[in-house]
Formats: structure tokens, C-alpha cells, sequence
């Protein structure tokens, strides 16, 4: 999960339930992995006003850590159930504070403050490094699904620690 959220620059509200609302959560059906990339059909998002995205991810051989990878990995193990595309083991829908829980567990095995990290962190990283590489900040607002300038709040300098 953690790595389509980056990849994806998706919203906490895009993978995870909160009190059963599934109101923007990606379904199993919206996600296609074919054999060089990921293809996710968002149908209703934060500001979608009733438009559909259409976001690929292309398969990254020169990076140990692929978002193609790791979700094929992971759709071998979940059910073919129709639903919301991430699931508990269980088969219920991954709840918010599961995915904080396991974002804890993950900083405090490599020693991170969680005062500095949250799940929005995710789309604050994407946001960040798409800039240091010189995307266009047109295309980050697209591939963020963001309506407004706001996402140039989440674009850190070096150096800089925020805790949104």
C-alpha cells in the first residue's frame, strides 16, 4: 500500500475505509496490471466533479522498490472478490487506522520519528521529488488529482520538515 500511495499519489481516502464510508476508495475493478504497467481508472475522487482519470504507472526495472511489482505480488494473494481494492487479512476493507497503525510499525522498525510522517507523507514525497526532477507543476497537479494550487504547500526545499 504504501508504495501505489506513492507511486499513485493517492489520498488516505482513496485506499482506506473510515467509519464504512467508501465514498472515493479504489475498487478492484478500477486496477488493471498488464506486463509493463499499472493502470488505475479513478471514477470519483476528492474533486472529480463527476470526471474520470486514467493514471499508469509504468513497471520500474531500475528500482528494487515498483509499484507494477508489488501490487501484482499482492494481487496473487487477495480473493477475486469484488470490493475495495485493498483488503485486511481478513477480507475486509484495509480501515484507516490499520493502514496508520502499519505506517507506525514500519518508522518505528527503521528508527523514523512518526512526528514527521503521516499517511498524507505520500503524496507530500511524490509531490516533493516530482518538482526536484523537474516536472511541470501542471502535471503534478494532474497526477495528484488536485483542483487547486494547494499541492505547491506540499512541495519541500531540502532540508525541510513539516508535519502535515
Amino acid at each position: 500500500m504504501f508504495t501505489l500511495a506513492y507511486h499513485a499519489v493517492l489520498r488516505i481516502g482513496e485506499m482506506t475505509v473510515n467509519n464504512k464510508n467508501y465514498n472515493h476508495v479504489i475498487s478492484l475493478s478500477q486496477v488493471v496490471v498488464l506486463h509493463n504497467k499499472l493502470v488505475i481508472n479513478f471514477m470519483d475522487f476528492k474533486h472529480s466533479n463527476g470526471k474520470q482519470f486514467h493514471l499508469e504507472i509504468a513497471k520500474n526495472k531500475k528500482d528494487n522498490i515498483c509499484a507494477v511489482t508489488a501490487l501484482t505480488s499482492y494481487l496473487t494473494l487477495r480473493t477475486n472478490e469484488t470490493g475495495p481494492l485493498f483488503l485486511n487479512s481478513s477480507g475486509e476493507a484495509v480501515s484507516r487506522q490499520l493502514f496508520q497503525h502499519a505506517l507506525n510499525g514500519a518508522l518505528n522498525f527503521c528508527g523514523l520519528s512518526r512526528a514527521y510522517y503521516k499517511p498524507h507523507s505520500f503524496r507530500i514525497g511524490f509531490a516533493t521529488n516530482a518538482s526536484a526532477k523537474g516536472l511541470s507543476t501542471e502535471t503534478i497537479r494532474t497526477l495528484g488529482r488536485w483542483k487547486s494550487d494547494a499541492f505547491k504547500l506540499y512541495i519541500r526545499q531540502s532540508g525541510q520538515i513539516s508535519n502535515l
